[in-house]
């Protein structure tokens, strides 16, 4: 798992390419999740939640715990962004009085050209 700070992730354009936070990445596939209740934590059907690719979360609004492999290792906060690595089990767990707003992308390795 990797913290990131959207304000100093350097600047580019070249479409769906994450050159700051991944190098060499692309967004496979993603979404925007609004959850109003405090204490709500993302993918909570039992068992693990892993992916074969990173995830990255970028914070809209909101704040919380980081929960890996069932232990909360770190704090989250809107303006950040938080990335995790393939086959690591993973949460974000709401834990402020706002709304927990964030973006999810799953990445993949940039195809050969």
């Amino acid at each position: 798992m990797r913290k990131l700070s959207i304000a100093e992730l350097e600047p580019h354009h070249r479409g769906p390419q994450f050159t700051s936070p991944l190098p060499g990445h692309v967004v496979e596939k993603g979404g925007f999740r609004i959850y109003p209740e405090p204490n709500f934590r993302t993918h909570d059907e039992p068992g693990r939640h892993v992916h074969t690719v990173p995830e990255l979360f970028v914070i809209v609004q909101g704040s919380g715990a980081i929960e890996i492999e069932g232990a909360e290792v770190d704090k989250f906060t809107a303006g950040e962004a938080v990335l995790f690595e393939p086959g690591e089990d993973h949460h974000l767990i709401s834990r402020g009085t706002d709304p927990l707003v964030f973006v999810w992308l799953h990445l993949a390795p940039e195809p050969a050209e």
